[in-house]
């Protein structure tokens, strides 16, 4: 079983390969949670502080916490979005892989490496 369950799957895989389909709020918003995380970690302030956001759209978007943001970030890619998005499935779970290139399952372990390319479209 992979680490996530479906729900945060979908949306780490959304972001993470379609990230670039976010807005600049969106966008500023995503950078401003990385930022805190790294400062909460340890990291110097000093530094990254200048990459933090005064942009009042995406102090909107932040006011519900990082997961509430990525959500409605994933939401929003999927609905304006879906022709653009591939979602590469197990041929034999129909779980969501990894990655959109990924040729093993991360929930049931399938491994679809030999199968031909045209076989997956």
């Amino acid at each position: 079983m992979a680490r996530f369950d479906p729900e945060e799957h979908l949306t780490k895989y959304v972001i993470d390969y379609y990230g670039g389909l976010m807005t600049r709020a969106e966008w500023l918003a995503y950078r401003a949670f990385i930022v805190e995380g790294k400062i909460a970690h340890g990291y110097s302030p000093e530094l990254l502080s200048p990459l933090q956001t005064d942009d009042p759209d995406a102090l909107a978007l932040m006011r519900d916490g990082v997961e509430s943001f990525r959500r409605q970030v994933r939401d929003r890619i999927l609905r304006e979005h879906a022709d653009k998005v591939f979602f590469n499935y197990c041929p034999k779970c129909g779980g969501l892989a990894m990655t959109p290139r990924a040729r093993q399952c991360c929930w049931c372990f399938h491994d679809w490496h030999r199968l031909d390319e045209s076989a997956l479209r």
